[in-house]
C-alpha cells in the first residue's frame, strides 16, 4: 500500500462517506436520548471526549472531500463541515431538556477536527495506521 496515495485513489466516494455518515447519525442519535450520556466522574471530560469524537469526524470528512490530497482546500472544507455540523449538534441539545448548549464544545470539536485532518494529512505512520485492511489481516 502506497502511503502517499490518498484513499481516495484506493476505494469509491461512497465508501469513504458511509463512516462519516454513520457517525453523524451516532451523534444524532445521542443528542436526542434523555439522560446525560455515562462518563467518568472527571471535570470537563465531556470536552475531552468531543475533542476526540469529533477529531475523528474530521479525518472522514478529510478522507471524504473530493480534492486533491495536498490542497488546502479539501482540509478547510473539511474543517468547515466538521463546525458546521458541531454548532447544529450543540444546538440539538438545547432543545433536549436533559442536556445544554455550551460554546466550550464546540471549541473542543474544532480543535479535535483541526489537530486530527493535520495529523491524518501530514504524519504517515497515523495516516497509514488508519487505513490498514484489518479484515485482510484476519482472513488469514
Amino acid at each position: 500500500m502506497d502511503s502517499q496515495l490518498g484513499p481516495d485513489q484506493r476505494h469509491s466516494r461512497i465508501r469513504l462517506w458511509w463512516p462519516a455518515f454513520a457517525l453523524i447519525v451516532t451523534l444524532i442519535g445521542s443528542s436526542h436520548l434523555s439522560g446525560k450520556p455515562g462518563a467518568p466522574d472527571i471535570e470537563n471530560f465531556d470536552k475531552v471526549a468531543h475533542f476526540f469524537v469529533f477529531g475523528l469526524m474530521g479525518t472522514l470528512f478529510f478522507r471524504s472531500v473530493p480534492l486533491s490530497f495536498w490542497s488546502h482546500r479539501r482540509w478547510v472544507l473539511a474543517w468547515l463541515g466538521v463546525l458546521a455540523y458541531a454548532v447544529t449538534d450543540e444546538w440539538l441539545q438545547y432543545y433536549n431538556p436533559d442536556r445544554s448548549f455550551d460554546p466550550w464544545d464546540w471549541v473542543a470539536d474544532g480543535m479535535g477536527s483541526i489537530l486530527a485532518i493535520f495529523l491524518y494529512r501530514h504524519w504517515r505512520w497515523y495516516r497509514r495506521l488508519l487505513e490498514f485492511n484489518f479484515a485482510r489481516l484476519l482472513a488469514k
